[in-house]
């Protein structure tokens, strides 16, 4: 019995020593995550041909470790926008949550919104006055 007790001892050493937390997340894998979350964001966005530009927007995406957006991304009122925004809202605080837990800087420029989208080729672009 007392045999047992030692080998039952040792395994579970073994195994408290071999426990490998696969799901520890890196600078690298949080920063996949993000890049993976701004693609569906992107793929969102250019789900549908610029024809009109009365039915295409834009938003704010990202966040820069020093405060506001990273940048501003055009879309089609056409899609689903609540997911879209949804999305844009979770990279937002991903991004934000990363910056801080990473020790991540950025530069501190102001970006100035476009005052519009335009739409050529089919594709959006920004107007600015």
């Amino acid at each position: 019995m007392k045999e047992l007790k030692i080998i039952g001892i040792i395994f579970l050493v073994g195994i408290c020593f071999s426990y490998n937390d696969g799901d520890e997340l890196t600078q690298e894998k949080e920063e996949k995550y993000l890049n993976q979350l701004f693609s569906e964001i992107k793929n969102l966005a250019t789900s549908e041909n610029c024809s009109d530009s009365t039915e295409w927007t834009f938003t704010s995406y990202g966040h820069k470790s020093c405060g506001g957006p990273i940048g501003f991304i055009a879309y089609s009122t056409n899609i689903d926008t609540d997911l879209f925004l949804k999305k844009i809202a979770e990279h937002r605080t991903a991004q934000r949550e990363f910056n801080m837990k990473w020790g991540i800087v950025s530069a501190c420029s102001v970006l100035y919104p476009p005052s519009g989208v335009v739409c050529e080729n089919g594709r959006p672009f920004f107007k600015y006055y």
